[in-house]
C-alpha cells in the first residue's frame, strides 16, 4: 500500500508539472495579461512598463515558470495581479464550496443509482428495469448546461435560490441547502454511468454461485444483496468513482457559472478572463490536485475491497 501511495505522489507531481507548464504555455501564446487588462486610460505607457517590470512579467517564459516552481515548492502561490491578495487565501472558500458540491453530487448519484440498480438487477426486463435504460439515455445524452438553464426556469421565478445559500464569504453559509440544486444538475451524468454500471454489475453478482448457495441455505434476501453479492459488485464502481471526479471537476466550471455557485469553476473563469496567470495556476493545479488525491482514494479504496488486489 505504502509503495502504491509513493508512486501515486511522483506521478502526481509530473502531473502538475506539466498542466502548469501548458497554462503557462496557452496563457503566453494567446497574449495579453493581467496589466494589459487593465483600463489604460488611467495608467501611461511607462507606468504599465513599470508595473509589469515589478511583477516580473517581462521576464522570459521559462525563467517565470521557474520562479513559479520555486515558490510553489517553498508553500507559496503567489499574489493575484488584479485581486492584490495572496491566491491560497483567495481559493481557499471557493475550493471548499466546490468540494461540498461535488460530494454531494456524488451522494445524490450513488443513492440514485443504488436504489434503482438493485431494484432492476433482482428484476429483469421490469417496469423499474425499462425506467432505468430511459434514464440511464437521458442523462447521458443531455447536456449540463442545458439542465442549469432548465432549473433556473424554473427556480428563478420563486425566492428558493436567493432565500438560502451562501449570500457572503462565510464558511459557515457554504454548508446550506442551496448546494441542492447545482448539485442535482452535477450529479445526472454520473447518475446515468453509475446506474448502468450498477445494475449490471449487481446483476451478475446474483448469478454468482457463491450467492445461490446463501440463497440456497435460506438466506434473508438484503442478506444475500448486502453480505454477498454487493461487495463483489462494488469494484467497477469504486473505479468509476476516482475517474468520475475529473468530470465532476470540469462539469463544476458550467454548473457554477450559469447557477451562481461561487466555487473554484467561477474563479477560474474569471481568473481566465482577466489573464490572472497566478490565480488561474494555483485554482487549476489545486483541482487537479484534488482530482488526483480522489483517484488515489479509490486506488486505496479498490484494494481494501478486493484483497486479491493486494
Amino acid at each position: 500500500m505504502l509503495k502504491l501511495i509513493l508512486s501515486r505522489l511522483l506521478q502526481g507531481v509530473l502531473v502538475l508539472l506539466i498542466i502548469s507548464f501548458l497554462i503557462f504555455a496557452l496563457l503566453a501564446r494567446a497574449g495579453g495579461d493581467a496589466v494589459s487588462m487593465l483600463d489604460n486610460t488611467r495608467a501611461s505607457e511607462e507606468t504599465t512598463k513599470a508595473i509589469r517590470r515589478l511583477e516580473g512579467l517581462d521576464r522570459p517564459l521559462m525563467e517565470r515558470y521557474r520562479n513559479w516552481v520555486a515558490d510553489v515548492a517553498r508553500g507559496d502561490l503567489g499574489d493575484s495581479l488584479i485581486l492584490h491578495a495572496p491566491v491560497w487565501s483567495l481559493i481557499r472558500l471557493p475550493l471548499l464550496r466546490t468540494g461540498v458540491l461535488a460530494m454531494s453530487a456524488l451522494l445524490i448519484a450513488w443513492l440514485i443509482s443504488f436504489t434503482l440498480g438493485i431494484a432492476a438487477a433482482r428484476r429483469a426486463g421490469s417496469v423499474v428495469d425499462r425506467f432505468c435504460s430511459v434514464t440511464i439515455l437521458l442523462a447521458s445524452s443531455t447536456p449540463r448546461v442545458v439542465l442549469a438553464l432548465l432549473a433556473l426556469a424554473f427556480i428563478s421565478p420563486t425566492p428558493l435560490l436567493n432565500i438560502i445559500g451562501p449570500t457572503t464569504n462565510s464558511a459557515t453559509e457554504i454548508w446550506s441547502f442551496r448546494v441542492i440544486p447545482p448539485a442535482i444538475i452535477l450529479s445526472v451524468p454520473i447518475v446515468a454511468l453509475f446506474l448502468g454500471q450498477t445494475r449490471v454489475a449487481i446483476r451478475e453478482a446474483l448469478d454468482e454461485e457463491f450467492v445461490r448457495a446463501a440463497r440456497a441455505r435460506g438466506a434473508p434476501e438484503w442478506i444475500v444483496l448486502l453480505r454477498h453479492a454487493l461487495r463483489p459488485a462494488l469494484g467497477p464502481l469504486i473505479t468509476i468513482f476516482g475517474f468520475s471526479l475529473g468530470g465532476l471537476m470540469s462539469g463544476s466550471v458550467i454548473v457554477e457559472t450559469v447557477m451562481g455557485w461561487p466555487g473554484l469553476g467561477q474563479l477560474t473563469v474569471s481568473a481566465v478572463e482577466t489573464r490572472d496567470i497566478p490565480l488561474l495556476l494555483g485554482a487549476t493545479v489545486v483541482a487537479a490536485a484534488a482530482v488526483m488525491a480522489g483517484n488515489l482514494a479509490a486506488d486505496i479504496l479498490q484494494r481494501l475491497n478486493n484483497p486479491r488486489l493486494r
